[in-house]
């Protein structure tokens, strides 16, 4: 019974495909198309649709690219100096400098990337000193990435987990002016 089911839901799905149409003009000159046939209308044949088969990519390519990103993802040492993993950082203004150490220096082409909280932070920029502003209290994650010019990620550093402490609003105590007799 459920065979019976399926195949009968396969015929309906597949039946509109297969419909013909057909075209005819009234005596006020309007044309008409329906899947019907009308007195006086003729049937219309359809051009095959239209299908694009994308060549297969080489292997050869795609696998001397990797390579490539391979060979240039080891020769760079990239760790981040400032803040230290864990680190307790107290700014009012939510301010954290991250220096990041990389050797050798960075190719002409090649810059570095912030991620903060799992998200790139700015534009890569070609300096190993990053001035992050205004963050909000509560613990964060911080790394680097090194990307080329067409923004592929050679190397990603080794993250480190920082909590932001800032005073909140109300923390200051309040002054009472003094009693006088």
């Amino acid at each position: 019974m459920r065979i019976d089911k399926l195949l009968f839901c396969f015929v309906m799905a597949i039946s509109p495909l297969h419909a013909q149409i057909y075209k005819w003009t009234d005596s006020n000159g309007n044309v008409y198309f329906s899947d019907k046939p009308h007195p006086g209308a003729e049937k219309i044949e359809l051009p095959e649709v239209q299908t694009f088969s994308s060549p297969a990519p080489s292997s050869e390519s795609s696998a001397a690219m990797q390579q490539e990103a391979i060979e240039a993802s080891t020769d760079y040492a990239m760790t981040i100096l400032a803040p230290k993993d864990q680190e307790t950082i107290r700014n009012n203004q939510g301010y954290v400098a991250v220096n990041v150490q990389l050797e050798p220096s960075l190719k002409a082409n090649d810059k570095l990337q912030i991620i903060f909280d799992g998200k790139a932070l700015g534009k890569p920029q070609a300096t190993t000193v990053f001035a992050l502003q205004n963050i909000n209290r509560g613990s964060h994650t911080i790394a680097v990435q090194l990307v080329n010019e067409q923004g592929d990620v050679l190397k990603t550093s080794p993250s480190v987990t920082i909590f932001m402490h800032r005073p909140r609003v109300g923390m200051v105590p309040q002054t009472r002016p003094s009693q006088t007799p």
